[in-house]
């Protein structure tokens, strides 16, 4: 019974010490192509975010992989605060799919909207002042409190759904009373991030097999996921079926606030719906970053808050465009998730909005 006892200690710290070296060899790996630390947490949030009285901000020349942010914390080239002579400028605002997620680098929706525009000879600066995870109220608070400094010319505006599910008049007063934060990494999907080998080894171990492995290896993990989030969330997992009156009038409120910031600022304002590619296989990944809000409600929020938010568009004489139009049929090519797109598809968003805001600026000069 010892020997067995001293065998299993021994092995357990051989695979220990294995393990450990990965580990390490991992976050040298890191530290020298993209000079991460190699202590303490390197990941997406802590690497690129930060916060401050207003509450979630880029971190000036934050840095995480493919991302890079400037002086200034946007994402994307630096940018003078006094705006250049003869040069349309331009700020987009939204969550991930505005950022950019799965678009290799300079390839996110508002730098091919930049190229783009400047291929029409219009000479346009465009600063993604996009910060993941924002909710529309969120997006207002940002853009009047840092963004209207820039003196931005057309302000794009990515719209939201999400945060409006469950809404009620107490959590409206609970968000006004506390500044938003970053994520606490408490919970066990969140403490995983913490190690790199595993990361390191999806990279590289799991395209070396078959497609049809990765695909399964690729659904187990999802479900064991879900299974964690299940036991995380309790009976309220997509206890959130239906859209309620309050939230719709709630987002209404946030479009009038964001309308009348951008009005006493002089600046041209336009809306975007979020394109939404809901497949079973979309939905399903959601209820991970979602996990109260049921396909259900997505499916009435696209439509009662789309509407509302043309109708809002039309009342006010703003812009309005519905990306879901911009990538009907192709969602499987222009997209990789239910909200974020692919090259492909950025490129699609980019010219849609740089249709409107060439149309609009041809209308102007002809005035």
């Amino acid at each position: 019974m010892t020997q067995v006892f001293n065998k299993l200690v021994r092995w357990s710290l051989v695979v220990a010490c294995f393990v450990g070296t990965i580990e390490l060899a991992c976050r040298i790996e890191q530290w020298l192509l993209y000079d991460a630390p190699v202590l303490g947490m390197y990941t997406y949030d802590t690497a690129l975010f930060t916060t401050d009285e207003y509450g979630i901000a880029g971190k000036p020349n934050g840095a995480y992989e493919k991302w890079r942010l400037n002086s200034l914390g946007f994402r994307g080239p630096e940018v003078n605060i006094e705006k250049p002579n003869d040069t349309l400028r331009i700020a987009c605002i939204g969550a991930s799919e505005t950022f950019g997620l799965y678009e290799s680098r300079d390839n996110e929706w508002p730098r091919q909207l930049e190229r783009k525009l400047k291929s029409q000879g219009i000479e346009a600066e465009v600063i993604n002042a996009a910060i993941a995870g924002m909710s529309l109220s969120q997006r207002t608070l940002h853009l009047q409190k840092r963004i209207l400094q820039f003196r931005p010319d057309v302000i794009v505006v990515m719209l939201e759904y999400g945060s409006y599910a469950g809404l009620t008049p107490e959590r409206i007063r609970a968000q006004r009373s506390t500044r938003t934060t970053l994520p606490d990494h408490q919970g066990i999907i969140e403490r995983m991030k913490a190690f790199r080998a595993p990361v390191k080894f999806k990279e590289v171990a799991i395209p070396m097999l078959s497609p049809l492995v990765q695909a399964w290896l690729a659904k187990w993990e999802k479900a064991v996921k879900l299974e964690v989030r299940k036991k995380d969330v309790g009976e309220r997992f997509r206890s959130f079926q239906h859209i309620m009156p309050f939230e719709v009038e709630a987002f209404r409120q946030d479009l009038d606030a964001l309308y009348h910031v951008t009005q006493s600022a002089g600046s041209q304002l336009v809306l975007l719906s979020p394109a939404m590619w809901m497949t079973e296989e979309n939905l399903s990944s959601m209820y991970l970053s979602w996990p109260y809000i049921d396909e259900s409600w997505w499916r009435e929020a696209r439509v009662k808050m789309g509407e509302e938010a043309r109708a809002f568009a039309r009342s006010e004489r703003i812009q309005y465009l519905d990306l879901s139009h911009a990538i009907n049929g192709h969602e499987a090519g222009w997209m990789l998730d239910m909200l974020h797109f692919s090259d492909d598809g950025a490129w699609q968003v980019a010219q849609y909005v740089s249709h409107a805001i060439a149309n609009k600026e041809a209308g102007d000069l002809a005035h």
